[in-house]
């Protein structure tokens, strides 16, 4: 195994299709944060909401234990991002992020991982990125979109 040569790791997530209830309400996307920071060890100090008055969009903020975890919701576009940085030895910010796409019902995701404070080579410092999709997406109005396309289709009437 080679030696550790950060001194933390950050994990950067785009959520995609997000399921509407858990962040469409902030109390509810704060308790599953909490839930998570106790989960994965990140030993949650304090979570902080920031939303303006009249906006739907909103930050979460859970000061950690050498480390934090930022949401920044947009439940109009079902879009949600996650922060998750941690130099706890004992965290697991990788078993975070992957509980936050679950907890959030993300269809799809973009995860970005980054060693901070990389005392490597140059080579050692390019993020690594992820994609993940979900097999059964969302489909009805996928479907609804599909069925109108095919009804046009086949009531129209044939050319001579």
């Amino acid at each position: 195994m080679k030696p550790k040569n950060f001194i933390g790791k950050l994990i950067a997530i785009d959520m995609y299709n997000c399921g509407t209830e858990e962040i469409s309400d902030p109390k509810l996307a704060e308790e599953l944060l909490l839930k998570g920071c106790q989960e994965f060890s990140l030993q949650n100090q304090q979570i902080i909401c920031c939303q303006e008055e009249g906006q739907n969009e909103y930050s979460l903020f859970a000061i950690c234990r050498q480390g934090h975890v930022t949401l920044h919701v947009y439940p109009e576009f079902g879009f949600m991002t996650a922060d998750i940085f941690s130099c706890f030895a004992k965290a697991d910010p990788a078993a975070m992020a992957r509980y936050l796409r679950e907890a959030f019902d993300a269809d799809k995701s973009k995860i970005t991982l980054l060693d901070r404070g990389d005392f490597g080579s140059k080579n050692d410092m390019k993020p690594t990125h992820r994609s993940k999709i979900k097999f059964i997406r969302r489909t009805q109005n996928v479907t609804q979109n599909v069925g109108d396309r095919l009804k046009k289709m086949m009531l129209r009437p044939r050319s001579l």
